[in-house]
Formats: structure tokens, sequence, C-alpha cells
């Protein structure tokens, strides 16, 4: 069976410290088993997947990031994003499941 996120290779790290809610953990524990990887692999892999698909990221890393515009090349123009009256990039929410109501006695 084949995974989103390959198998870890061998890499250099830098450690940080992150606070996961429960079922969230629970998931990354099962997905660890699930691919046969540390958690700091599926979580750098999950990582990576998100900042190389959200392309309002992309756009604002570019505008953001030291030495953007220090190139002698011309630039190919800034891409252009639908914003929402906020001016905020619109964020999915995440998908809520709400645990069922337990049978009422009669």
């Amino acid at each position: 069976m084949s995974s989103v996120i390959a198998k870890q290779p061998k890499d250099t790290k830098k450690q940080t410290t992150v606070s996961l809610s429960g079922t969230v953990l629970a998931d990354l524990e099962l997905y660890c088993q699930f691919i046969d990887s540390a958690r700091d692999w599926v979580i750098n892999e999950a990582l990576k997947t998100v900042f190389r698909r959200d392309k309002a990221f992309l756009v604002w890393k570019q505008r953001n990031s030291p030495g953007a515009g220090d190139t002698d090349q011309p630039a190919a123009g800034p891409v252009q994003l639908p914003l929402p009256a906020s001016g905020r990039p619109e964020r999915s929410q995440p998908h809520r499941v709400r645990a069922p109501e337990p049978p009422s006695a009669a």
C-alpha cells in the first residue's frame, strides 16, 4: 500500500517543540506506524507538503524573502490571488466531527 508521505531517509535535523491536540497526536502516532517512520519525519514531510501547495503562502514568501527583488533579472510580476474583503487569504477550517449523542432513556 502506498502512502502520501515517503519513508524517512537519513537527514540533518534541528530540534523544536510543538504542542498537539490529543486527536492529532493519536493520528500522528497511527500514521507513523502506517509508514514505519518517526514522528519528526512525518511532521517535517507534512509541513513541506503544505508549504509547497499553499499558493497564498508562496506568493507571500516570495514578497517577504530576504533578497527578493535583488536580482538583475526582470521580475515576472507578482501572482495576484483574489482576497476576501478582510484582505487576508481564506483558510479552510478543520472539519469538526461531533460525538454521537447518547441514546435517550425512554
